[in-house]
């Protein structure tokens, strides 16, 4: 904002705002008030001294109260958060035994196939491998 658009009720707005955010957020400055408003810090010093005091004496009020640690927002995040890792969980074995169960059935089926068409893998020495089997 310009020097001339700035009133009093956008600071008092500001710092409500900013006061607000500070509740559960980084700690409220004249420094964040300024960038909100977009102007020097220096003209709200000037202009604007009494919400500059009241702005310092409520983030020191709240600095020295502790907050709570876990908000009903936190909780049902951390409930929503438990609820996906479970299913997470949950999938992940049900691909573990997909995974299992094809591989079973790859080995059935190449020992069918070598049986079918009369031909015997020989084992590799060590150290060599078959193409198309680890």
């Amino acid at each position: 904002m310009r020097r001339h658009e700035l009133t009093l009720q956008a600071v008092d707005a500001a710092v409500e705002a900013l006061l607000e955010d500070a509740a559960d957020g980084p700690r409220a400055t004249v420094s964040a008030l300024a960038r909100r408003l977009n102007v020097p810090r220096q003209t709200l010093y000037r202009d604007f001294p009494d919400q500059i005091t009241r702005l310092q004496t409520e983030a020191a009020r709240s600095a020295t109260q502790p907050r709570a640690r876990n908000t009903d927002k936190d909780q049902q995040t951390i409930a929503r958060l438990r609820a996906e890792k479970e299913n997470l969980t949950r999938h992940l074995y049900i691909y573990e035994d997909h995974i299992r169960r094809l591989t079973l059935e790859n080995e059935a089926l190449r020992v069918a196939l070598q049986a079918h068409s009369g031909v015997t893998l020989i084992s590799p020495r060590t150290g060599d491998t078959v193409p198309g089997r680890p």
